[in-house]
């Protein structure tokens, strides 16, 4: 028999989704089996896994060691010889790294280079890896578009974050090179539709499938040919700014989806505003200082 004492970073979370992370190799179906025959019980009780827990609430599991373990075992998700992590901010729930053009933010394969898995080996290093929660990252960014990925290191901070992004109490600030002369200090509203092919269609008006966007540009520095732009995100959807700039004849440089570009593509995840902790910047990488010094 195992006995869980529900700590408080767990309050509020479904007693169904918590043995789904407990037990990894269990199905729901399992466990629910488990739930109504009182191999597993919440506090004493027969429960239906639609409970939300408590902190010190006490979870017992009347299993056998081997069936526990069996169940539980996760495999391992660090590389331990991963590539070093750039780290602009930690604390002890939430990290903020740099993700360098070209690296997938997760890994489309078991056990491929991406910024989690290297996040994982960089507090594995520390022995700060928890034992019941496996930090992951809460926004993604584009294989080829650079800056600031957030994580959470405990299911607090992945809970904090990912409400607080849904909420857009966390603004998400870019910088980008995009082709010709953008002069106007604007906000534009659309609607973006998800195509076949890993693309997104842009709309003036509401269509079957869409989605409003909300998009500030904010012009900084003309450049021979290109403009340098701050970008704010009111809203946060797949290929939102490539997109959105394409549909207005200012696609970013360097991006080939979207526009007829090569190469590097200047999209840059410059900072983020986040409540109690403030404003954390990835400064902007070295090629686009190049591109700039190179088209004044």
């Amino acid at each position: 028999m195992k006995q869980i004492t529900v700590d408080e970073s767990f309050s509020k979370e479904r007693l169904n989704k918590y043995l789904s992370r407990l037990l990894p190799n269990a199905s729901m179906g399992f466990i629910y089996k488990m739930l109504r025959k009182k191999n597993i019980v919440l506090n004493g009780k027969k429960a239906s896994g639609n409970e939300l827990l408590d902190a010190g609430d006490e979870i017992k599991i009347f299993f056998s060691d081997e069936t526990y373990e069996k169940f539980s075992k996760k495999g391992s998700p660090v590389i331990h010889n991963a590539l070093p992590v750039r780290v602009i901010y930690e604390d002890k729930d939430i990290i903020a790294v740099h993700k360098p053009a070209g690296l997938l933010s997760q890994s489309d394969r078991a056990g491929g280079d991406c910024v989690n898995a290297r996040i994982l080996s960089y507090l594995a290093k520390k022995n700060e890896l928890p034992s019941d929660f496996t930090p992951s990252i809460v926004n993604r960014l584009d294989r080829n578009t650079s800056g600031l990925v957030l994580a959470g290191k405990t299911y607090q901070g992945v809970r904090t974050l990912t409400e607080e992004i849904r909420t857009r109490k966390v603004v998400k600030t870019y910088k980008c090179i995009c082709v010709g002369r953008f002069e106007e200090h604007k906000t534009v509203t659309a609607y973006l539709k998800e195509i076949p092919g890993n693309q997104v269609e842009i709309y003036d008006n509401e269509v079957a499938g869409s989605r409003r966007i909300i998009t500030e540009f904010i012009p900084e520095t003309q450049l021979n040919g290109y403009t340098l732009l701050t970008v704010i995100l009111h809203t946060g959807r797949k290929h939102q700014i490539r997109a959105q700039l394409a549909a207005i004849n200012h696609p970013v440089a360097g991006d080939a989806k979207y526009g007829r570009g090569k190469g590097t593509m200047y999209l840059h995840a410059y900072s983020v505003d986040i409540p109690e902790i403030g404003t954390i910047t990835d400064p902007l990488p070295d090629d686009f200082t190049r591109f700039i010094n190179a088209h004044l």
